[in-house]
């Protein structure tokens, strides 16, 4: 049986996997576009917690609050320029939470054969 890169529900719309990538503290993380939710440039942080050690900004944005939160483990401490939010689900649950972001660009794409897809997309599958 063969194996496909993508989720079998993507894998048969695209050939491609289009691909949204951003800068923080001068690091690139690649996310695959079906998994973001919004951009929001100057985002306005509702407030800052502390979570198992890690402090993130909120996004108050009815019904929603979306935690904030360092790709690379890091304390937030300022609001950044960008934040990305990734939508996730398990089961029948979904949920929000955002990445900071210095500089985001969203017009990449990868074949859908090629060997870095299967890594970009396990997290978000």
């Amino acid at each position: 049986m063969p194996t496909t890169r993508l989720p079998e529900n993507i894998a048969a719309l695209v050939d491609r996997l289009q691909l949204l990538e951003f800068e923080w503290r001068g690091r690139c993380v690649q996310i695959p576009r079906f998994a973001v939710y919004a951009v929001l440039q100057a985002p306005v942080f509702s407030r800052f917690l502390s979570r198992h050690g890690r402090r993130m900004g909120l996004i108050c944005i009815e019904p929603y609050e979306i935690p904030v939160l360092d790709p690379f483990m890091a304390d937030l401490n300022t609001p950044p320029e960008y934040v990305v939010i990734i939508s996730h689900s398990k089961g029948n649950k979904f949920g929000l939470f955002g990445y900071p972001a210095d500089l985001v660009r969203d017009n990449l794409q990868l074949g859908g054969e090629h060997a870095a897809v299967n890594q970009i997309v396990k997290a978000f599958c």
